[in-house]
């Protein structure tokens, strides 16, 4: 079973209803009380001739997922080695990023530069282990100069074959644009000379340089009537290379001696590059994230029909499910919906989610075999409620937890005894401290003869305040 009927809020979708002691108690446990929790109502779904239920109102939607599984949750999962749900690599947890940082050592030769990147090879995107396979070969000829110094020696070369690529795109452009109205060939063919006199200026300051960005910007705000040959002619503009899928792009754009920004008055503003902002962009891209399976948008219109009464809004999820994938699918994602995200990419994504929820069982049987009864109750939560999540939100992500709900009962029966130990545990505590604080603070004791004595403590505690 997916999800029980559930009166009071929690997360356990194998939670007995007749053990009342341990609903009472997690309903404590999560910090929500019965009048403020969801309440959840039948969904015709069933599963093993169970019903699933996951819908209803909660006072405060934009907490109640962030409420049970904590940021802290989430850094104890990417300590085991999470997958990236969508692309399958390896995340690299952001702590990662700060030691990196605070050691100070991507400024460093590249022979020490590169010690600390190789650690997380395998963690990399395509162009940014190429890029790291480039720089090792490199720094063994050259192993005293830095990251910044060893993509000079390659940018000659890169330049050539960077605007080989770009050329070739523009010039696709520049045919397709031929069947357009005169006046809108001649906006595009502007817009084209514009952008080959700065690829093939000589040694252009960075500001000077063509820049992706502006000329798919420009490109877009000419006003094209035919809106389908302005599509054709924009898929193939989004083809020009940039740093994350060439690696020319990548040795042309970091080799610069500094970046160009604007202040809100339109001034340039020039921002040094080094060799640490090297390094850490090799890895950035590989960084862990969290990304809500269904957009933020779309959710915050689904809660305003609900609110509506739009009756076709109340049967959906009301929880803002995340799942743990890499910054460059986060952002790539953006807010697309999970089955369109699916269209657009090469890659399985409906097969890299099942991997990392196979890891994830995994954790769970590994912390549960540590003992750590609690942690494993609540990862059983969270791939539940990924579970159903996939299910409300999409067609094309059918998640498989194999014989694994056999198993929760026997996790719940654990985390219970061991939250009850560890409350026990501390009020037994609280209570000693509370005791021998007492006594410490009594004017006079006994000693084992029965004698009565001063404390000394009090004494001089008074002599300080009381002359």
């Amino acid at each position: 079973m997916l999800v029980s009927k559930i009166q009071n809020f929690n997360f356990n979708y194998g939670y007995n209803p007749q053990n009342d002691r341990l609903r009472k108690t997690q309903s404590l446990q999560y910090g929500i009380s019965p009048l403020k929790s969801d309440t959840f109502v039948k969904n015709t779904q069933t599963i093993g001739n169970k019903d699933i239920s996951f819908n209803g109102t909660i006072s405060s939607i934009n907490t109640t997922f962030e409420t049970r599984f904590t940021k802290l949750f989430f850094k104890k999962l990417l300590r085991e080695g999470i997958p990236d749900a969508y692309s399958n690599i390896t995340l690299i947890p952001n702590k990662d990023i700060d030691e990196l940082k605070n050691l100070g050592v991507l400024n460093k030769k590249s022979s020490l530069a590169i010690k600390y990147l190789k650690v997380y090879k395998n963690n990399l995107f395509p162009v940014e282990k190429e890029m790291l396979s480039l720089l090792e070969t490199l720094s063994k000829k050259n192993p005293d100069l830095t990251l910044q110094e060893l993509l000079h020696l390659k940018l000659q070369s890169a330049e050539q074959s960077l605007i080989n690529h770009q050329s070739k795109v523009l010039n696709k452009i520049s045919l397709m644009s031929k069947t357009l109205p005169r006046n809108e060939f001649l906006e595009v063919r502007k817009l084209l000379q514009y952008s080959y006199n700065k690829i093939f200026t000589p040694d252009p300051l960075p500001e000077e340089r063509f820049g992706r960005k502006e000329f798919i910007g420009m490109l877009k705000r000419i006003p094209i009537t035919d809106q389908k040959t302005k599509q054709k002619i924009l898929n193939t503009a989004y083809k020009l290379p940039q740093s994350a899928d060439s690696v020319h792009a990548f040795i042309v754009k970091y080799s610069q001696p500094y970046k160009v920004e604007h202040n809100a008055n339109g001034e340039i503003i020039r921002i040094p590059r080094d060799s640490e902002e090297i390094g850490l962009r090799l890895l950035m891209p590989s960084v862990a994230t969290d990304d809500h399976i269904h957009p933020q948008k779309a959710f915050r219109e689904e809660e305003l029909a609900r609110k509506l009464g739009d009756k076709s809004a109340e049967n959906l999820s009301k929880l803002r499910v995340s799942i743990l994938t890499s910054k460059k699918m986060n952002e790539l994602k953006s807010d697309t919906p999970i089955d369109d995200f699916i269209e657009t990419q090469e890659i399985n994504i409906p097969e890299h989610i099942q991997h990392q929820i196979n890891k994830l069982l995994d954790i769970t049987d590994k912390w549960y075999n540590q003992g750590r009864y609690e942690d494993a109750n609540t990862l059983a939560d969270y791939i539940f409620v990924l579970q159903k999540e996939f299910e409300l939100r999409s067609s094309k992500i059918k998640v498989d937890l194999g014989k694994f709900e056999e198993k929760v009962p026997t996790i719940q029966e654990k985390a219970q005894i061991a939250r009850e130990n560890r409350l026990l545990k501390k009020e037994t505590k609280n209570t000693k401290r509370m005791s021998n604080a007492n006594n410490n603070h009594r004017e006079h004791y006994e000693d084992k003869n029965g004698h009565i004595l001063e404390n000394r403590k009090v004494l001089k505690h008074s002599s300080r305040f009381n002359q």
